[in-house]
């Protein structure tokens, strides 16, 4: 069985592959209302790391869109 890409409209190329949140795994088209209040959402969104399974990275530091940027030692491309 051929799975989806994980894609999401909250992480951008500058973040680490290894970053997820559940958003990712939920499939569904957006109205055009909710892409505009998709903003404000992120803040509300659980993010973990692929690799440890939990909510801070190999370097011990907190996961996150804002936090995991290929300035963290253990963030891939």
């Amino acid at each position: 069985m051929d799975h989806p890409a994980l894609m999401s409209r909250h992480l951008t190329p500058q973040h680490c592959a290894h970053l997820r949140h559940k958003g990712m795994y939920v499939f569904g088209d957006m109205s055009p209302e909710a892409v505009e209040h998709a903003a404000d959402e992120i803040a509300a969104t659980s993010y973990w790391c692929g690799c440890t399974q939990k909510v801070f990275g190999p370097d011990g530091e907190p996961v996150g869109a804002r936090y995991c940027s290929p300035d963290r030692t253990c963030c891939e491309h």
